[in-house]
C-alpha cells in the first residue's frame, strides 16, 4: 500500500466532510488559499513571465497584471479576517471580476509569445482557469446556490477520497508469516529454528 496515495485519499475525503458540514466557512477558506495563490502568482508574472519577450506594451500589461494579482490576493487575504460578511461578499465579486479580467491579459499575452514561437499551453491553461474560477465566485455569494454547490462539490470529494482510499487498502501488500518450513526433500524444521540457523 502507497501510504502517501492512503492519506492523500483521507485528506481529499476530510475536505469533502469540511464542505458538506460547513459550506460559508469553507468559502471563506477557499477565498482566503485563493488570494494567497494570486500573491504568489502575481510574484511570478512580475519576475519571470514580464520578460519572456522584449516588449515594453507587453511587460507594461504584464507588469499590471501581477501588481493587480497581488493587490487583490491581499485583499482576498486580510478582509474576511478583518472586516463584515458584507465585505467578503464584495471580495468575492471583486476577484470574479478581477479574474475575467486577468484572463484577457493572458489573451493578449498569448497572442505575443506565439508570434515569438513562445509556448502558450501554460497561459491557455491559466486562462481556462481564470474562466472558470470566475464564474463559480459570481455564484459563490448567494447563500442557497453557493451553499448547494459547494456540497455538491463536497459529496464529490467525499466519495473520491473514500474510494481512492478503499483501493490503496485492498492493493496493499500482505506478509504471511509460515508456521513451518518444509526443505525440498520434504523434511520439516520448524519456523523458528530455520531462521536461528539463518543467524
Amino acid at each position: 500500500m502507497d501510504k502517501n496515495k492512503f492519506f492523500l485519499g483521507i485528506m481529499v475525503a476530510a475536505v469533502g466532510l469540511f464542505m458538506l458540514i460547513s459550506p460559508e466557512s469553507f468559502i471563506k477558506f477557499a477565498v482566503i488559499i485563493l488570494g494567497i495563490a494570486l500573491i504568489f502568482d502575481g510574484i511570478f508574472i512580475l519576475v519571470t513571465v514580464r520578460t519572456l519577450v522584449t516588449d515594453a506594451s507587453y511587460a507594461r500589461v504584464m507588469a499590471i497584471h501581477g501588481w493587480l494579482s497581488i493587490a487583490v490576493g491581499a485583499l482576498a487575504v486580510l478582509l474576511p479576517l478583518v472586516l463584515a460578511a458584507i465585505f467578503w461578499t464584495i471580495m468575492a465579486y471583486t476577484m470574479a471580476f478581477y479574474l475575467l479580467v486577468a484572463a484577457g491579459m493572458e489573451i493578449y499575452a498569448i497572442n505575443i509569445l506565439s508570434r515569438n514561437g513562445i509556448s502558450t499551453k501554460k497561459s491557455i491553461f491559466e486562462v481556462l482557469v481564470c474562466v472558470i474560477l470566475a464564474v463559480v465566485l459570481f455564484m459563490l455569494p448567494s447563500r442557497s446556490l453557493g451553499n448547494a454547490l459547494v456540497r455538491v462539490f463536497g459529496v464529490v470529494l467525499l466519495g473520491a477520497g473514500i474510494l481512492f482510499s478503499l483501493v490503496q487498502w485492498r492493493v496493499r501488500s500482505i506478509v504471511i508469516q509460515p508456521d513451518r518450513i518444509v526443505t525440498v526433500d520434504e523434511e520439516e524444521i520448524p519456523a523458528d529454528a530455520e531462521s536461528k540457523r539463518d543467524e
